[in-house]
């Protein structure tokens, strides 16, 4: 988790910004494009799952950016340990979503637990880009 923030600390707030707001963007265009193809392959169900991971990952990111904020404002003791916890109540509310809906339907489940991942996938992706330009952006100033 140390490693992962200090990723982020080599950016600037706006670059975070701007990387957030891609990703958002990003996560919408794939989960349009999975559900028409997994639509037109007939398995609807599956691209539903990934458009509520692709959700679920939205919605995660957010609360982790809530998150970090409300512990800046808070001054609180141990900042770790608060984020810790709340990032384990966070996976573990995602993990009860989507066995849950692994019960209703196999399909549905593995589609949302693929469409979690992807998310991920998308914003490590758009990080690396971030990152690569503003390293670029560094070496030509």
């Amino acid at each position: 988790m140390d490693r992962f923030a200090q990723l982020f600390e080599q950016l600037p707030l706006t670059e975070i910004d701007r990387l957030l707001r891609r990703t958002v963007y990003s996560a919408v265009g794939v989960g349009v494009v999975a559900f028409i193809v997994t639509v037109l392959l007939h398995h609807y169900l599956v691209g539903l799952g990934i458009c509520l991971g692709l959700g679920l990952g939205l919605i995660n990111i957010r609360l982790v950016t809530a998150s970090v904020a409300k512990v800046n404002v808070d001054q609180v003791e141990k900042p770790v340990r608060v984020l810790a916890s709340r990032t384990l109540v966070r996976l573990s509310f995602t993990t009860v979503i989507v066995l849950g809906l692994m019960f209703a339907s196999v399909f549905l489940g593995l589609g949302t637990a693929g469409g979690v991942a992807l998310f991920y996938f998308v914003l490590l992706a758009n990080l690396v880009r971030s990152l690569l330009r503003s390293s670029a952006v560094g070496v030509t100033q």
